[in-house]
C-alpha cells in the first residue's frame, strides 16, 4: 500500500513538472547553444512530406523561434534540422529534408505557436503523412495525410490537434494521461496546404540545426 502511494505521488510530481515547464516556456527562453559534433549532422536527405506554414511573423521572429527550438532539442543529438523558406512579407514555409520524428514534429508546431521569450502566439499549421507505430498514432489515423494545428480558443498550451484527410479528429496532449483523445468531430476540418514541397524547389532557403 505504501509503495502504491509513493508511486502515485511520483507520477503527480512528474505531471506537475511537465505541465509547469510547458506553461512557463513563454518567459524562459533556452539560450543553450550546445550541440554534438557537426559530424553527427544528417547529410543524406530523407524523403517526407512534413510541411509547416507560419503567417503574420517577421524574419527575426521566425529565426529566433527556430533557433530556440533547436537549442532545446539538439543539445545531445540532432533531433530537428528545419529548413526555412520565405513565401511573402510575413509568411514562411518550413520543411524537414532529413525528416523528424512525429512526436518532435508535434512539439515543433506547438513551440512555434507558443514560443519561449514571446508574449504573443503565432499562426501555424503543419501537414504530414503518418506512419504506423509513431507516437500517438492510432489505427484510425495511421498512414493518412493529417493536418496539425492549435485552435485560437486553446488555453492549455500543451497539445496539438490533428485532423485526417477524411476528417477524423484527435487532440494530442503532451501531459501524462492526456496523450491522445478521440474527438466526436474534428476541431477543424482538413484543408490541404496552399503550396506543396515541390513548389519550393527553386526558392532560397536557410537551414537550422
Amino acid at each position: 500500500m505504501q509503495s502504491l502511494i509513493i508511486g502515485i505521488i511520483l507520477v503527480a510530481i512528474a505531471f506537475y513538472l511537465i505541465k509547469t515547464k510547458l506553461l512557463n516556456r513563454q518567459t524562459e527562453p533556452d539560450n543553450n547553444t550546445a550541440r554534438p559534433s557537426k559530424e553527427f549532422l544528417q547529410k543524406i536527405e530523407s524523403k517526407n512530406d512534413k510541411l509547416v506554414l507560419v503567417k503574420n511573423i517577421s524574419n527575426l521572429e521566425i529565426d529566433s523561434i527556430i533557433n530556440g527550438f533547436c537549442n532545446m532539442y539538439n543539445q545531445e543529438n540532432f533531433q530537428a534540422q528545419p529548413r526555412l523558406y520565405k513565401l511573402g512579407e510575413n509568411e514562411f514555409a518550413i520543411t524537414f529534408p532529413f525528416d523528424i520524428e512525429f512526436e518532435i514534429y508535434c512539439y515543433f508546431i506547438n513551440y512555434v505557436r507558443y514560443p519561449m521569450g514571446f508574449e504573443k502566439s503565432f499562426n501555424v499549421t503543419g501537414w504530414a503523412t503518418t506512419r504506423t507505430g509513431e507516437q500517438w498514432i492510432t489505427d484510425k489515423v495511421a498512414n493518412k495525410k493529417v493536418m496539425l494545428f492549435i485552435p485560437s480558443d486553446d488555453t492549455e498550451h500543451d497539445n496539438v490537434f490533428l485532423t485526417t484527410s477524411d476528417n477524423i479528429g484527435y487532440k494530442l496532449g503532451f501531459a501524462m494521461g492526456e496523450e491522445k483523445q478521440f474527438l466526436d468531430k474534428p476541431k477543424q476540418h482538413f484543408i490541404y496546404p496552399r503550396i506543396e514541397i515541390k513548389d519550393l524547389t527553386d526558392k532560397q532557403y536557410k537551414d537550422f540545426n
